[in-house]
């Protein structure tokens, strides 16, 4: 069933894991984080040295806004699925597909009250996200 999987029932799938993203305040982070922490710490390094104590402070301070303000770039799990190509779709389809063998994830009614009221499947379903976002697309996921 899954080798014939339409794109449009890889995306209602992702729509209802998106909902559990939502519900736990997990967000996909598509900024770059080694660039924010250099900004970050010249700065603190900078002030550090101008002005001491204070300045260390200051610096850091200012670096984290400024980073903040170049590269605050946060996306929901479904903005982040629906730019990606349909091959790597498939391939996060598969995975949360292998997670639920029990269970047709195409069948959106039953994926949902699944997911609803089995906790550890839920869990699963939402670490093999995680896993999947920073190893094959090299993004970081944030909880608030």
């Amino acid at each position: 069933m899954t080798s014939t999987v339409s794109r449009q029932q890889i995306v209602k799938v992702f729509e209802v894991v998106s909902e559990i993203f939502q519900e736990e305040n997990i967000k996909i982070c598509v900024k770059e984080s080694l660039k924010g922490g250099l900004i970050t710490g010249i700065s603190t390094l900078v002030g550090g040295l101008v002005g001491g104590r204070t300045g260390l402070l200051a610096g850091s301070v200012l670096g984290t806004i400024a980073t903040l303000q170049m590269t605050s770039n946060y996306k929901s799990l479904i903005q982040v699925i629906n730019e990606l190509n349909y091959d790597v779709q498939k391939k996060m389809f598969d995975a949360l597909q292998n997670i639920a063998t029990n269970i047709d994830i195409t069948d959106v009614i039953k994926f949902g009250m699944l997911l609803t009221t089995n906790q550890s499947m839920k869990q699963a379903i939402i670490f093999e996200i995680i896993n999947f976002v920073r190893n094959e697309l090299s993004m970081e996921i944030v909880r608030s």
